[in-house]
């Protein structure tokens, strides 16, 4: 693969459409250039903040307005992972250009006309039409596609007394769920500690300090977080957004209440449930306050439940998904 094309990944990463689309495709490109020495760029379209992330982990991007008039050169495959459906004349000139074409947990058309489809085991999957699809499909825990820090995460962890609960609700909180788990956290009764991720993208920070502050010294924000892993690693549970972050947790053998963007992330969500490695509250505007905060004082008081969930989420053997894809991939091409 040293002397063939790059890879090219097409890919969208914001406020609206999230980091995680980003992130995944940033795993796999760093898995085919570290076990393959195989130079990938990125076809990108979103923030600034985003486009930073990739060029500061070494890869070039190429500025995308319409990803349908994207033309090909000397790329050996695509990978896609988009949530816009893709015009047929796109796939026709893929094609005729001789390239594989692979897609990443693709819910839209688009995957019909790829060579490879990559998914995790989420209920969606069963709901899909494949009329048409003559490629192959990989499905299951071990096609997540994680970041280099959480292939070795450590899974064993420490108890700390009073627990440490990790609060990560993504790159930017749009629906502000941040501030609305804290406020729960004041009727959570017993002892405990929490640390919060502030994203990069955050706009409540006056609201999420001023509560910060009337909890006291219980509440730690953390700012500009390099490696997820870390606090990750270090915390007995988590209160998390659904995304990425869900199965970069389940990687690092961490109990987890969930809470969804969208009733699709709701769907996904209920497959880490299923398997005893999360709480999941499905979409976040159809829980009450009242709810959430009895949900809360369960999971924070009830060691047994989060030693059992740490140890479902361990089971998983989630982690090596980026050196799978990229393997599928190199097999392939």
């Amino acid at each position: 693969m040293k002397n063939s094309g790059p890879i090219l990944f097409l890919c969208e990463a914001g406020p609206q459409t999230g980091f995680g689309h980003a992130g995944r495709c940033l795993a796999v490109a760093s898995a085919l250039q570290e076990k393959f020495g195989c130079e990938s760029v990125f076809g990108f379209r979103g923030s600034s903040e985003a486009e930073a992330t990739i060029r500061a982990a070494g890869f070039k991007t190429i500025p995308v307005t319409e990803f349908n008039e994207r033309n090909f050169g000397n790329e050996t495959a695509v990978v896609l992972d988009l949530r816009i459906d893709l015009s047929f004349s796109f796939f026709q000139r893929a094609k005729k250009a001789g390239k594989l074409l692979a897609t990443i947990d693709d819910p839209t058309p688009n995957r019909l006309h790829c060579d490879m489809a990559f998914y995790p085991p989420v209920p969606q999957f069963h709901e899909l039409d494949w009329t048409g699809f003559s490629g192959v499909i990989h499905r299951g825990w071990e096609f997540v596609p994680l970041r280099n820090e959480f292939r070795l995460a450590r899974t064993t962890k420490n108890t700390n007394y009073p627990p440490r609960i990790l609060i990560t609700m993504g790159g930017s909180d749009p629906h502000d769920i941040t501030s609305r788990i804290l406020r729960a956290l004041k009727s959570v009764s017993g002892e405990w500690q929490a640390e919060v991720v502030i994203g990069p993208m955050f706009n409540n920070l006056d609201k999420i300090n001023q509560i910060t502050v009337e909890h006291g010294k219980r509440i730690k924000l953390l700012y500009d977080i390099k490696d997820m892993s870390v606090p990750m690693q270090r915390c007995d549970a988590a209160i998390a957004s659904f995304g990425m972050t869900a199965y970069e947790l389940a990687a690092c053998g961490v109990p987890q209440i969930l809470l969804c963007l969208s009733e699709d992330h709701a769907l996904s969500a209920s497959a880490l449930q299923a398997c005893g490695a999360a709480v999941s509250l499905g979409k976040f505007d159809r829980i009450s306050d009242r709810e959430l905060a009895a949900e809360l004082q369960n999971f924070i008081s009830s060691e047994d439940l989060r030693r059992t969930m740490a140890t479902k989420a361990a089971g998983l053997n989630i982690g090596q998904g980026a050196i799978n894809i990229a393997t599928r991939i190199v097999e392939a091409v």
